[in-house]
C-alpha cells in the first residue's frame, strides 16, 4: 500500500498510526499542501478532490477521506478497533462523524492557519468563534473521558485513534490548553503508552 501524504497533517497521520497498530506496512508518498503539490494533474487523477490522505492499495483502488480509510482497514482486518456489537459501532460513528463536523474546523483547521501562516482577514474574524467552538469539543471529550478510559468504553477503538490524531497537537496553535482539560491528557498519555504507537513526525 502507499499513503500520499502531508507530514503534519493529522488526517494522514489517522491513517499511519492506525498501521501502526494493526501491523501493517505501508509506503510513505509526502507531498506538500502548502506549495500546491495536490492540485497537479497527476494527484488529481489519483484523487478528484485534491487532498490527503489517499490510500492506493496493492490491487489499484484508491480510497480517499481519513475515516473511510481507518473503517476500511478495520474491517478488512477484522480489527477488535471496530466493535460487531451494533450499539457500540454506532457510538464508534457517532464520534468520527462529529470529529469532522465538531472537532476538526475548529482545532485542526486552527492549528494550520496559525502554524502555516495561513491567516487572511476573514480567517481573523472567524478566529474567536472558532476557538471557542475548539474549547467546546475539547470538554464534550473531557466529559466523556471523565467516565471511561476511550471514547466508548474501556477498551481503545478507532474513535480514539481518530480524535487522537488532532487533539494531542492542538496546543500548537497557540490558542488552546491541554491542561484545562485533565481527562483529555490522560487519555493522550494512555495512547502514547500503547506498545506500537508511533508520533505524527515519524515516517
Amino acid at each position: 500500500m502507499i499513503l500520499h501524504d502531508f507530514l503534519p497533517s493529522g488526517n494522514g497521520y489517522k491513517i499511519r498510526l492506525l498501521c501502526a497498530c494493526l501491523g501493517l506496512k505501508v509506503s510513505l508518498k509526502e507531498y506538500d499542501i502548502t506549495k500546491g503539490e495536490t492540485r497537479t494533474d497527476e494527484f488529481l487523477a489519483l484523487s478528484p478532490n485534491g487532498k490527503i490522505p489517499v490510500l492506493e492499495l496493492d490491487n489499484g483502488e484508491v480510497l480517499s477521506e481519513s475515516n473511510a480509510i481507518l473503517l476500511y482497514l478495520a474491517e478488512k482486518h477484522q480489527s477488535p478497533l471496530l466493535p460487531s456489537d451494533l450499539i457500540q459501532k454506532a457510538a464508534l460513528y457517532k464520534w468520527l462523524f462529529w470529529e469532522q463536523y465538531s472537532h476538526e474546523p475548529n482545532i485542526a483547521a486552527v492549528r494550520f492557519w496559525l502554524t502555516h501562516n495561513a491567516m487572511t482577514p476573514l480567517k481573523e474574524q472567524m478566529l474567536p468563534e472558532r476557538i471557542q467552538q475548539g474549547n467546546a469539543a475539547l470538554q464534550l471529550m473531557d466529559d466523556t473521558l471523565r467516565h471511561h478510559t476511550f471514547l466508548i468504553g474501556d477498551a481503545i477503538s478507532l474513535a480514539d485513534i481518530c480524535l487522537f490524531a488532532y487533539t494531542h497537537v492542538a496546543e500548537e496553535g497557540g490558542v488552546y490548553t491541554l491542561s484545562d482539560f485533565p481527562n483529555v491528557q490522560r487519555w493522550i498519555k494512555t495512547i502514547e503508552s500503547q506498545s506500537w504507537f508511533i508520533p505524527i513526525s515519524q515516517r
